[in-house]
């Protein structure tokens, strides 16, 4: 089983790349690909990692984008060379400072909320890019102890649509790429461009205009992908031919539950060794 969906600390993962070499091999898998959230700071330790460990690992991204409805969509790029990466940090380096600059806010709202959170305590829990999420202030608020659970009630009140239609007080918002031009970016820096979990918000009706802009692949096999999506994504992936991936979504103690090696794939459908996609 080969998990194409990881993240690690230089995102919103809780593991450094070599701790998540290390749990692969203890979870028996045959590789994973590092995938973080909008950055490719993570590659050169996996790729360490791997080496030393003596264990196949893949290099990768997730970078956050928008449709035109509003609703996000996220696509992952694989097996970018060295020599594309540093274009396409500079794509995605918009993304991480919006990104972080609506966490600060979002900590602000909840600190004149009455919340016991401040920018430090959300600063300190940063990984090595200095890059923020939600996650750190929700951690905060569970060593606070005014919840247990990063995704649970306290959580949708802070950053979920409330029953009369207002968004939460610490709801984030901020600026992502364009779909098409993340594909572009991805595919003239010499990678593999993958739409991620597109069950997770329904970005079915986008695969169109990513298939004209380069698309490569689908994530078929997902945590958040549920029967009928993944059907869904094998007839397109046949209509269009794409190559199917698979993975966890793993983030340790930041995520959601879910387990490295959860979902997977059989084999590297982008390998240059591999003739065809692999199934799960």
């Amino acid at each position: 089983m080969w998990d194409l969906h990881t993240h690690s600390h230089w995102s919103d993962g809780e593991l450094s790349p070599f701790e998540l070499v290390q749990s692969a091999i203890q979870k028996g898998l045959s590789g994973i690909a590092l995938t973080d959230h909008d950055t490719l700071s993570g590659i050169e330790e996996l790729e360490r990692a791997g080496k030393e460990l003596d264990f196949p690992v893949y290099s990768g991204i997730e970078i956050s984008c928008i449709q035109q409805d509003g609703r996000p969509l996220h696509l992952l790029g694989y097996e970018i060379p060295a020599d594309g990466r540093q274009k396409v940090e500079l794509f995605c380096r918009p993304i991480r400072l919006a990104r972080n600059q609506a966490v600060l806010e979002s900590t602000r709202a909840l600190q004149r909320a009455g919340y016991p959170v401040s920018e430090e305590r959300v600063q300190a829990m940063a990984g090595p890019n200095g890059d923020l999420c939600k996650q750190y202030i929700m951690q905060v608020l569970i060593d606070a102890e005014l919840c247990t659970e990063l995704y649970g009630t306290l959580y949708k009140t802070l950053f979920k649509k409330q029953a009369d239609g207002t968004p939460g007080i610490a709801a984030l918002s901020f600026l992502a790429a364009s779909p098409e031009d993340a594909v572009e970016c991805i595919v003239s820096a010499g990678g593999k461009a993958v739409l991620a979990h597109p069950g997770q918000y329904d970005n079915f009706s986008a695969l169109p205009r990513l298939v004209d802009a380069g698309l490569g692949g689908i994530e078929a096999f997902h945590p958040k992908n549920d029967a009928q999506d993944t059907g869904k994504c094998l007839e397109l992936a046949k209509k269009y031919g794409l190559f199917l991936t698979g993975g966890s979504d793993f983030h340790g103690k930041y995520g959601e539950g879910e387990q490295l090696g959860e979902c997977g794939a059989a084999y590297v459908p982008f390998s240059k060794d591999v003739k065809k996609a692999g199934e799960v």
